[in-house]
């Protein structure tokens, strides 16, 4: 092994340095760019209502891929179809609410954009489809009451 002279220890840590500070405007932008598209929430839904329209099915499959699962397991979590949650798959990618994150052999894995964290669209369409976290329909059941003698 050969000693780094201090040249080079200098020379890297100003690279690590100047790393450090554009990791650091480009989170500071990142933030920056996170308010205002709060600011306007309301236009953005309006959007996520276009692209969702009445589909439930697909609202399921947005909630499902959670960058843990790949096609067929969303389609096996959520008890359908593997050929309707590819469709719905690749239009929520080409509509940039989805992207594969990683692909294993030949297992694409789909996940949520950052986007996601910005807007919160998940917890949007659980209030509007009546879905828990993971995607399945959350049970709506009334509990029942005592009957009084």
């Amino acid at each position: 092994m050969t000693k780094k002279s201090a040249g080079t220890l200098d020379r890297d840590q100003q690279i690590l340095s100047r790393l450090s500070k554009i990791e650091h405007r480009v989170d500071s932008i990142d933030q920056t760019q996170a308010f205002a598209l709060r600011a306007e929430a309301q236009k953005h839904f309006a959007s996520v209502k276009t692209i969702f329209r009445n589909s439930k099915r697909r609202a399921q499959i947005y909630l499902a891929a959670d960058g843990n699962r790949s096609v067929e397991e969303i389609a096996d979590h959520l008890s359908m179809q593997r050929q309707n949650v590819g469709r719905d798959l690749k239009l929520l990618g080409a509509e940039g609410m989805l992207e594969i994150k990683d692909s294993i052999g030949n297992r694409d894995i789909w996940g949520q954009k950052a986007v996601e964290r910005t807007l919160r669209i998940g917890q949007f369409l659980r209030e509007e489809y009546s879905l828990g976290p993971d995607g399945r329909p959350v049970s709506t059941r009334k509990k029942r009451t005592k009957k009084r003698k």
